[in-house]
């Protein structure tokens, strides 16, 4: 950085004021090929190095975080709120990551199985601007780094490769197996080098990313693969887990996907949900109600992460919703009054139930809420493919019924329901009662003692329209009938019939004359 000398100032003074050592004046002397530390030419101008700049220390504060991230020997876990001082080194457990903001305002995001050193956070100290210089062993630093001052750095070393910005946003990994050292720009420049080699160093714009294998081997520049396509508007999740459609983008081996909670301005973005998947984006999980903003990039086969694709999220997946138990799915149900039932859910003051002609619900044919238990009966007039859904309803903060996501449709068909045989028939053996049927009609007779059937004496289904009966010779009964239909509904009984063993059959006391197995019955209505 350029530094105009004033009156009094020698190479010593400049040393012991601005830089790590006083005996740096030796550095400034080569660096500036000046003969004499004592005599300087007042408004000259020197070169200071920044790397040498004394500055104040500074801290880090821990923004968010989710699950385990420690820090420092011994390791401590840390949490919300935390200050981290320069040196601190930070290790990212599998499933966790954390965000960082700096004292000049930029920001840094670190994902699962990451190990970085804050090795230098420095503040200006009279000269120069912000030194910030991480050392990242393992994993991946995303950051976000404000517009510097002159005289500011802002480092990112691997033990491949160092990249450097002013201002700007971008992002730094190692492979997994440490072999390459990735670096890709979505906004300003960066200069990346290898370590070896740090006068080589190349200049990324927006839109390009630097592999390098070798600390002395230049990097190799690469497009970065375009933003995934998420569609126009806000998207909406109901329920978790849920799987981002997109359509497929060549060159794309997985995908990477984090929500944030949506801050706008200067306020920086906390992190939810942070995930990489191979083939296909992670499905979001865990996530709360509310508005929420959704970012998602492709990952290529180098492992450079694409440019950035991002959309508005609404979540609202709480209550859940029941789940669906009777009528199966896709069963025949008869029209007329028809029961729905699902299960309870832990919390629910009520459950709200839609059925319509249409799985996407855009006309309704019925409508209501039930308190309590998860429980409908729906009158069904027409028959046809049907659907039917449902939600919870929980008490709001604020104090207000608060509705669900509705349940996946549930489809079942309407039928009219079969009708009850007619008339009975006696044959003219008189051993059989039988009546007009339909093919693959089965029917269920039902015997008893009285006419309102308290007392059943057989109850027994036959395949075909006729039925046999044991009975007491001189003694009445009575009969009814339904139909099952090979669709599973059945018809409601038919009216009562009487029937009793011939007269004929009878002696002067009463007694049966033979056995009456099966003998003619007077199937005359009372």
């Amino acid at each position: 950085m350029p530094y105009e000398v004033r009156a009094g100032d020698t190479l010593y003074h400049l040393a012991q004021r601005y830089l790590e050592s006083p005996e740096d004046w030796r550095v400034l002397a080569r660096l500036n090929r000046v003969a004499d530390p004592r005599r300087l030419t007042i408004g000259a101008t020197l070169l200071i190095p920044a790397d040498r700049l004394r500055g104040v220390a500074s801290q880090a504060t821990v923004l968010y975080l989710k699950g385990l991230v420690v820090a420092g020997e011994p390791a401590r876990e840390l949490q919300v709120g935390d200050r981290l001082d320069e040196g601190t080194a930070l290790r990212v457990h599998e499933g966790a990551f954390v965000g960082l903001a700096l004292g000049d305002g930029s920001t840094l995001h670190l994902p699962a199985l990451t190990q970085l050193t804050l090795e230098r956070l420095r503040e200006s100290d009279g000269i120069g601007g912000h030194q910030n210089t991480l050392k990242l062993d393992r994993g991946r630093v995303d950051s976000r780094v404000r517009p510097q001052p002159e005289g500011s750095r802002f480092d990112v070393r691997t033990p491949l490769a160092v990249a450097g910005v002013r201002g700007t946003q971008f992002g730094v990994g190692l492979s997994g197996d440490g072999a390459r050292a990735l670096s890709d720009v979505t906004e300003g420049r960066v200069a990346v080098a290898a370590s070896g080699l740090p006068q080589a160093a190349v200049a990324l714009g927006a839109g390009q990313g630097a592999v390098v294998a070798s600390p002395t081997q230049p990097p190799r520049v690469l497009p970065l693969l375009p933003a995934p396509a998420l569609g126009a508007g806000e998207l909406r999740v109901e329920r978790m887990p849920h799987a981002l459609t997109l359509p497929p983008l060549p060159g794309a081996v997985a995908y990477r996907v984090q929500v944030d909670d949506g801050a706008q301005g200067d306020a920086p973005a906390r992190v939810l949900f942070d995930a990489v998947a191979a083939g296909a984006p992670p499905r979001l999980i865990g996530l709360p109600d509310g508005g929420l903003r959704v970012r998602v990039r492709a990952i290529d086969a180098e492992g450079l992460m694409g440019a950035e694709a991002t959309a508005l999220l609404r979540v609202k997946a709480t209550p859940i919703a029941p789940l669906a138990r009777s009528p199966e799915p896709n069963a025949v149900v008869a029209t007329g009054t028809v029961a729905l039932r699902c299960t309870e859910v832990p919390g629910a003051i009520a459950y709200d139930l839609q059925v319509s002609s249409d799985p996407t619900f855009s006309t309704l044919l019925a409508e209501a809420r039930q308190s309590a238990r998860c429980a409908f009966e729906v009158r069904i007039a027409e028959p046809g493919a049907l659907y039917w859904r449902v939600a919870s309803v929980a008490q709001g903060a604020d104090g207000a019924p608060d509705r669900g996501p509705f349940s996946d449709p549930s489809p079942m068909v309407a039928v009219p329901p079969p009708s009850a045989p007619g008339a009975l028939e006696q044959s003219e053996d008189g051993l059989r009662l039988h009546w007009a049927g339909a093919p693959g009609h089965r029917y269920r007779v039902q015997l008893a003692s009285d006419e309102a059937f308290g007392q059943v004496l057989q109850d027994v289904e036959v395949d075909e329209p006729s039925v046999r009966f044991d009975l007491r010779a001189c003694q009445s009964y009575f009969v009814r009938l339904r139909t099952l239909a090979p669709n599973g509904l059945a018809s409601a009984f038919s009216a009562p019939r009487r029937v009793s063993a011939s007269a004929g059959l009878c002696s002067q006391d009463g007694a049966p004359v033979r056995s009456l197995h099966g003998e003619a019955w007077d199937t005359r209505r009372p």
